[in-house]
């Protein structure tokens, strides 16, 4: 007679459970990159408020250069007015109430799960709200059919169309107005920092301004697919720069920015920090979990950021 085995396929097979990896994983995430760039904080606030005022001096708008008479005095001039910065200050947060029934029965810890994922979701928020503010620039550069312009030439983001790409001229022109503007760098090498979108740098990285010399001279940015440090500015990447698509036949825009010395000011009445919320339903089942930040962001000098708005050839691939 032949054997008849206990085996998972019938007999047993309720003995069989479906098995679990205990390690939860996380979704791929960018890094925060905007709110890092800010490097004007409030020195001496006189009160709290729900708006913080900083004042910025301006220059005589005329230079003394005509020669003193021996006998006369010299005419007083009128000092110049103070130019004023106002910061908004809000709160900020969110959270999450995890009960004891999910502790108790989860087949893993949900805390540090459910921490992770609201501490990413804070410095998403606190990011997005300082890109908010750089979208707010008034210096803006790009090409129209081909052109460039700037907001003072009359650029219209209406007008970029899909041929409309970045490239080392407005790369080397973005700079320039910088500068133009007396706006320092950012490095000890007196560099401006850009951050520029994935699909625009790969133009970058196309256009023989850039190309050339990396092909002959320093090859480690072609290797590592870096742009690097190119014509007065050291570019970052980062898929978190806005894309909308406001141009010609709908093409997509994307903003491309550079950013100076003291271009952003932060305002904090209490930075951002995890809350871990008091248990108050009567059976203590509910475990409140969060995050909070009461502050405001705004632009410092207008002049110290330097938008440009393009088409980019990894648009819709």
């Amino acid at each position: 007679m032949a054997d008849v085995y206990t085996d998972a396929g019938t007999a047993w097979s309720n003995a069989l459970a479906a098995g679990y990896d205990r390690l939860l994983r996380f979704q791929l995430r960018s890094r925060p990159i905007f709110r890092q760039l800010v490097d004007v904080t409030p020195a001496d606030v006189t009160n709290p408020g729900a708006t913080v005022t900083l004042s910025v001096v301006q220059e005589f708008s005329a230079l003394a250069t005509t020669p003193l008479g021996e006998t006369t005095d010299v005419a007083a001039v009128a000092p110049p007015n103070w130019n004023r910065v106002t910061v908004t200050v809000n709160e900020y947060g969110n959270a999450a109430i995890p009960t004891i029934r999910l502790r108790k029965l989860s087949f893993t810890d949900v805390d540090p799960a459910l921490a992770n994922v609201l501490g990413k979701n804070m410095i998403d928020t606190l990011d997005s709200l300082v890109r908010s503010t750089v979208d707010a620039g008034t210096h803006i550069l790009g090409k129209n059919a081909g052109t460039v312009k700037s907001d003072a030439s009359g650029f219209a983001e209406a007008s970029v169309a899909a041929g409309d790409k970045f490239d080392s001229t407005l790369a080397r022109d973005a700079v320039q107005l910088l500068r133009r503007r007396n706006v320092s760098g950012r490095d000890n090498a007196d560099l401006f920092v850009a951050i520029i979108h994935p699909d625009v740098a790969v133009d970058v990285m196309s256009d023989t301004g850039w190309l050339a010399p990396h092909q002959y001279v320093d090859t480690s940015n072609i290797y590592n697919s870096e742009i690097g440090t190119y014509a007065g500015a050291r570019y970052i990447q980062s898929p978190r720069c806005t894309i909308v698509n406001d141009g010609s036949a709908s093409t997509s825009v994307y903003r491309t920015y550079f950013l100076g010395a003291e271009a952003l000011v932060e305002a904090q009445v209490e930075d951002a920090h995890t809350v871990i919320g008091p248990q108050t339903d009567h059976l203590r089942r509910f475990f409140p979990m969060g995050w909070y930040f009461h502050g405001g962001w705004a632009i410092f000098r207008q002049e110290a950021l330097q938008q440009v708005r393009s088409s980019g050839s990894l648009a819709g691939l």
